[in-house]
């Protein structure tokens, strides 16, 4: 079955041209890109606890946490490298092997982090002490990042993503974000992003005109795929 590519034409909506964004009357400051939604998202800041709002207490513009993930039967004979010393510092030694060919005995190096979490942390638990409050300052309008970094099967995605029976901080996240928001959902299709940071309010008959032209889209979609699956 060959896709008629050309059985359709594809038009930009007639109201996108139209729309020009609203026109400032004074400078853009900083304070006028934030929005204190708590008194709005009131249900997860009534969950913070005075403690969990201290663990991670800002002490610059970046915090750096360290998860130790569980060792491997492989590496097990060498576990002795990393030694928890106390809540915010590690002691790495060099593996049994580098050892016999050093002359002299090596010191371990101390590194010091934001909080340490040991290899037997749940999924959870490393929830609530990294992310729970950075999630609650987004909500209260400010800007906040997270990222994972390590090397290959350091545990990344597993923290990230988790599992199906064993989520990470990215799906927790965003039922954090969901719960906060129940009620208030907005379930009309009649908004359409435009640009950065306006969008345009469509009108009955452009709402028809989306549709028709998503459906259109996803019909094409369709016959492109069928087309690569018969061949």
């Amino acid at each position: 079955m060959e896709p008629n590519l050309d059985k359709e034409e594809f038009f930009r909506p007639s109201y996108i041209a139209s729309a020009e964004p609203l026109q400032r009357t004074g400078p853009v400051s900083v304070e006028d890109l934030k929005t204190d939604l708590s008194g709005d998202f009131s249900l997860v800041s009534s969950d913070l606890d005075t403690g969990q709002r201290n663990v991670l207490e800002p002490k610059g513009h970046i915090q750096v946490c360290l998860r130790i993930r569980p060792f491997t039967s492989l590496e097990r004979e060498n576990e002795f490298c990393v030694s928890i010393e106390d809540s915010t510092s590690v002691i790495l030694k060099p593996p049994q092997y580098s050892l016999r060919r050093l002359s002299q005995k090596t010191v371990g190096q101390k590194f010091t982090f934001s909080q340490v979490f040991a290899p037997e942390t749940t999924q959870e638990e490393f929830f609530e002490g990294t992310m729970k409050q950075p999630v609650q300052d987004f909500l209260d309008g400010y800007n906040r990042l997270i990222f994972t970094y390590g090397v290959t099967n350091a545990g990344k995605t597993y923290t990230f993503q988790g599992t199906e029976d064993d989520i990470g901080i990215l799906p927790r996240t965003m039922d954090m974000l969901f719960k906060s928001i129940q009620g208030r959902l907005y379930t009309a299709m009649d908004f359409k992003p435009h640009r950065c940071r306006d969008y345009i309010r469509l009108t009955r008959d452009q709402v028809k005109e989306e549709t028709a032209i998503k459906n259109s889209i996803l019909r094409l979609t369709k016959e492109v795929e069928e087309h690569f699956f018969l061949y």
